[in-house]
């Protein structure tokens, strides 16, 4: 791996480390076979040298063809293998877990749980080609685990961006693990209900976070934590559960949690929908998100994900299909999109937005 200067770099170089801007926007991922195009996009974010791949190092099997999208690309890499494979360890793992601490009396062991998921960002400080990885595992259907698992990812991320200590980081990423701990002792048919639920199933369910207060409550975990897996379906405007709280009555990890719960449910693949596009998502949060969420959580993730998605083919809604080249910092759930020759900017056409990310 040698360091280039980007007037040096030329076509058919290989890309040996995700490339950002000073903000974690990612421009081009590892692995990318640099051509014009991509160039480009490098001088056009003045940046002025990034890492490439010593010859005997590039792996043929990760080489795009010419029309591949950046999510193809992605998809088969070793480093997305490697991801998709530890996040389906870490679910198997936290439910063992889970059910030993439930029917067994056991423990939680905090670092043992956090641990796996910390080392996601081992190599990736700001968290940018974790998310990146995450959006494109959007396909999978989500067991409660690792729905879990997801939402421990994300909030450890907002977490990292928001600047919190070492110390508080681990602590969220337990509280994300944890949060539905709840829903273990619901009745099954509640969850795996492919129907709306009645009033009275819709109370069951809700049940869970003073279900699951009741089983951490008692155990030897930070307070943080044990307010998440009650206050993290509470909003600051008081129309949450199962309190009714507001505001700073609402713990900050809670506020959190909640943010990175909300998100991930939506744009998750369940057994009685497909996932919501992340754009539309993005634009409902923008739109009535800011009276229920922590406003300071909210736009920083809102700002971060976005900057994720740069890069990414996408389908409109008017079924157009293009690459997104910038994100929009006053409508980020609405950003410019090169369909062929023409830039489409859906921050002025209101009527058309991203259908799906392909």
């Amino acid at each position: 791996m040698n360091l280039v200067p980007v007037d040096e770099i030329t076509d058919g170089m290989v890309i040996a480390q995700n490339i950002y801007t000073l903000d974690d926007q990612l421009v081009l991922p590892k692995g990318t076979v640099l051509d014009s195009k991509s160039i480009k996009r490098i001088k056009n974010y003045s940046i002025f040298n990034v890492f490439i791949d010593e010859p005997e190092n590039i792996v043929k099997s990760i080489t795009p063809s010419k029309n591949e999208s950046y999510a193809e690309k992605l998809l088969s890499t070793n480093e997305f293998k490697k991801f998709k494979k530890t996040l389906e360890n870490d679910a198997k793992r936290l439910e063992k877990a889970l059910k030993d601490s439930f029917e067994k009396k056991e423990s939680l062991k905090t670092e043992k749980l956090t641990q796996p998921v910390l080392s996601l960002f081992e190599d990736n400080e700001t968290g940018a080609g974790v998310f990146d990885m995450l959006h494109n595992m959007r396909k999978y259907d989500d067991s409660i685990y690792m729905h879990s698992v997801n939402v421990a990812i994300i909030s450890s991320m907002i977490a990292r961006w928001m600047r919190m200590s070492d110390e508080d980081i681990q602590l969220i990423t337990m509280a994300g693990l944890i949060h539905d701990i709840g829903k273990m002792i619901l009745p099954p048919g509640i969850l795996t209900k492919t129907t709306p639920h009645t009033k009275r199933e819709l109370d069951i369910y809700k049940s869970h976070t003073q279900l699951g207060y009741q089983l951490v409550k008692d155990k030897t975990l930070n307070t943080h934590i044990k307010n998440a897996v009650l206050m993290h379906h509470e909003r600051t405007d008081g129309s949450g559960y199962p309190l009714g709280i507001k505001n700073e009555q609402i713990d900050e990890f809670a506020k959190i949690i909640a943010v990175a719960d909300t998100y991930d449910d939506l744009t998750g693949k369940r057994s009685y929908r497909e996932p919501a596009s992340p754009f539309i998502v993005m634009e409902a949060l923008e739109k009535e998100g800011f009276t229920k969420y922590d406003p300071d959580v909210l736009i920083t993730f809102l700002r971060h994900i976005a900057a994720s998605f740069l890069a990414n083919r996408v389908r409109l809604s008017n079924d157009l299909e293009g690459e997104i080249i910038y994100i929009n910092p006053d409508h980020l759930s609405r950003p410019i999109v090169k369909c062929g020759d023409s830039f489409v900017d859906l921050s002025s056409l209101k009527n058309v937005y991203i259908k799906e990310i392909i």
